[in-house]
């Protein structure tokens, strides 16, 4: 086995190791998009990443392995350090010998990624790919963010609360800014401890709420907001296996800590979910940090993990 740099010849061959695996994470969670289940998407978008970035290969008597193509991403999750980062089409290896083939990229990558200051390396994985994982959870990578999916349907069983669920209106947008806000302010305390973020700001959640194919799902204790769910029909903050024209996106969710356990979540997502079946909507994606406990207890419960991002943070 040869480790070599990634060239344009090499691209439609890796598409084609790339959709073999994804279509059998399609036969376990049928309702994922198709669209990268075809071979020329995914060559598409490996020649753009050719284009800004680069990769290696694995070859053996002339038949492609594997191969690893990354981004270098300057603010790696809104921190100070340099990433790299591996998208979930950007990497896939035959099954024979797979650890084997992930460790000898992985070697040469990631001197490549030391020599370009990146102090983060960050990988997507299919999510029924155990083998792929174990290689490297072997390479010290450990479990950050996952990527889920659900059918656009209600949920099994009618959520009761006796908070009101609604629907937002542009006249919300104050009081929602203010609600979002609380919402940020959670990611940064313990046990998440992410960096400080911060939401829209009014003028962005009028325009947010303008949209038709947006819409944001508010629990409602008389004239007071408990919680939220925001969902976006035309943007996706998550992998690009989601993408379609029939999925919308969960990018937010907060209920206020003094209304949790009434059921306020469950209800804003059924709501949220008979709304997009009406509107012809087919999936539901959104995806979460895994050391967010509210949010790993609760999603876990309605959605199916089809991706999950590992990151390594190297001493030196």
């Amino acid at each position: 086995m040869k480790i070599t740099k990634f060239h344009r010849e090499h691209v439609v061959e890796a598409a084609a190791l790339f959709v073999e695996n994804y279509r059998r994470q399609r036969q376990i969670v049928p309702v994922l998009p198709g669209l990268m289940a075809e071979v020329v998407p995914v060559a598409e978008r490996l020649t753009r990443l050719l284009d800004v970035s680069s990769g290696v290969v694995a070859v053996e008597n002339g038949r492609l392995l594997g191969y690893l193509a990354w981004y270098l991403v300057p603010n790696f999750r809104d921190t100070p350090r340099r990433g790299a980062y591996v998208p979930e089409w950007g990497h896939a290896t035959v099954d024979d010998g797979k650890t084997a083939i992930y460790r000898a990229l992985y070697r040469a990558a990631a001197g490549q990624w030391a020599a370009a200051g990146c102090q983060v390396h960050a990988i997507t994985l299919l999510a029924h790919d155990q083998e792929a994982e174990r290689a490297w959870f072997w390479h010290g990578f450990g479990l950050t963010v996952l990527d889920a999916v659900r059918p656009v349907r209600p949920l099994n069983t009618l959520p009761q609360t006796a908070l009101h669920i609604r629907q937002a209106t542009v006249e919300d947008a104050a009081a929602l800014t203010a609600l979002d806000a609380e919402h940020w302010q959670h990611y940064s305390q313990p046990p998440i401890l992410m960096t400080a973020r911060t939401g829209l700001n009014e003028a962005g959640n009028i325009a947010f709420l303008s949209r038709r194919k947006n819409s944001v799902w508010l629990a409602c204790d008389g004239e007071h907001l408990a919680g939220f769910i925001r969902c976006d029909g035309y943007d996706f903050d998550g992998v690009a296996i989601v993408e379609s024209d029939r999925t919308a996106a969960i990018t937010g969710a907060y209920v206020r800590p003094a209304y949790r356990g009434q059921r306020a979540a469950p209800a804003m997502l059924d709501a949220a979910l008979r709304h997009y079946e009406s509107l012809g909507f087919t999936c539901c994606a959104l995806n979460f940090e895994s050391f967010n406990p509210e949010a790993t207890l609760f999603w876990l419960n309605y959605f199916e993990p089809v991706c999950h991002s590992v990151l390594r943070v190297p001493e030196a």
